[in-house]
């Protein structure tokens, strides 16, 4: 180590690094901690040196020398010097900096890890990031995000024409990204996708009438692909989504209690569906698969759950000539609206279903016609006269 005034004279005739060596230090005599350090190549560098408040020593790099002149490289020592002295700590920023992880390190270490282990439809939020989210802004550090890139993201999503509630459900993913990522202390900052830019969403509302189900049920007796048809029974009398039916194990199925467990639900939670007759009659009467602990088994995978029901779906919809855009979550709206039509209340609809808030209840219980006729009649009643006894009709009296 050498210590030195370094002048601009020395820049431009440093000293030769020693034989063996890989460098050359000199420590200014004027400001303390400021270095000139000269490579064997001739090109010189310019440091920091401090004690941070802790008492441990970090070095911050100015500069090149052609990149910053002497002058400058002093004058920012000085400045940091001044910061350190007033609690500061430089380099501590620094490395703080280079620890924040990129978007894509943060979702593949943390994020996903997290969402494998809590909620059921991880796969789906899975697929979200590998194939939009990441290649969209996966090399970006988080903190480096701007609510800009999310609006841009969101441009993307409808030039590739997804849908409102599939946009949305993208931008929901990455707003609980960067929650997270805060939360869990990843950086500092605020959230680029808190306001993301929702689009409006048309809830479809297709139900099932009472002759349509009975059609389906019908056709479903007919058709070809018998374990197929039995789990969309099953979702039709039970109202449960399509994966709480189609992963359905044995060893969750109690027969005694009439109760169909599912450990994992769409909200992270263990949930019970109950069976009614008709569903508890269905499942006695499936063949178990040796071997195969699901209650619908796959035909191609040994061992595993059966992966779509799409084909035999499509032709039970076209032989019962329902319309051509219902689609399977429709049996679950159908479902809860068959439960709220017989004057069940959304509490029980809600339980029944698995909802966490009744709001969501509320979208899925369609009122027909008839019974909403019936309710305005009620109103319509306040003030006639009450009907007498002696002139009610024999089938009322």
């Amino acid at each position: 180590m050498a210590t030195e005034l370094i002048t601009r004279a020395l820049t431009k005739a440093p000293p030769p690094v020693p034989p063996g060596a890989r460098k050359l230090r000199i420590f200014d005599t004027r400001l303390r901690g400021f270095i000139m350090e000269v490579r064997a190549s001739g090109q010189v560098t310019f440091w920091l040196r401090y004690a941070d408040e802790r008492g441990r020593a970090r070095e911050v790099r100015l500069g090149r020398l052609g990149d910053i002149t002497l002058d400058q490289a002093r004058q920012k020592a000085e400045q940091l010097r001044a910061a350190v002295t007033l609690g500061g700590d430089p380099g501590g920023e620094r490395d703080r900096r280079r620890a924040i992880p990129t978007l894509a390190e943060f979702v593949e270490q943390k994020y996903l890890p997290q969402i494998r282990d809590t909620l059921r439809a991880a796969w789906d939020y899975e697929a979200m990031c590998r194939r939009r989210i990441l290649p969209a802004l996966g090399r970006t550090p988080l903190d480096r995000v701007e609510p800009g890139d999310v609006a841009e993201f969101r441009r993307r999503l409808l030039a590739e024409g997804l849908s409102n509630p599939r946009v949305n459900r993208h931008l929901a993913v990455l707003r609980r990204i960067f929650t997270l990522a805060l939360r869990w202390g990843a950086y500092e900052g605020r959230n680029p996708a808190e306001r993301p830019g929702m689009l409006p969403e048309r809830h479809r509302e297709e139900f099932l009438t009472d002759a349509e189900h009975v059609r389906l049920l019908a056709v479903l007796a007919e058709e070809p692909d018998r374990v197929a048809a039995e789990a969309i029974r099953l979702l039709a009398l039970t109202g449960a989504r399509k994966n709480e039916v189609l992963r359905a194990r044995w060893e969750h199925v109690d027969l005694g209690r009439r109760v169909l467990t599912v450990p994992l639900a769409k909200h992270g939670e263990r949930r019970h569906i109950p069976l009614s007759d008709a569903a508890l009659a269905l499942l006695r009467g499936l063949r178990r698969v040796p071997g195969n602990p699901f209650v619908f088994p796959s035909a191609r995978r040994r061992g595993q759950p059966m992966e779509s029901v799409r084909g035999a779906w499509a032709r039970a919809k076209a032989a019962a000539g329902l319309s051509p855009t219902l689609r399977l979550h429709d049996l679950r709206h159908s479902f809860a609206s068959a439960l709220a039509n017989r004057g069940h209340s959304l509490y029980e609809v809600g339980r029944i279903l698995g909802h966490k808030q009744v709001t969501t209840t509320t979208r899925y219980a369609h009122l027909s016609q008839e019974r909403l006729l019936e309710a305005a009649n009620a109103v319509g009643r306040i003030g006639q006269p009450a009907q007498r006894a002696d002139d009610a009709s024999p089938e009322t009296a």
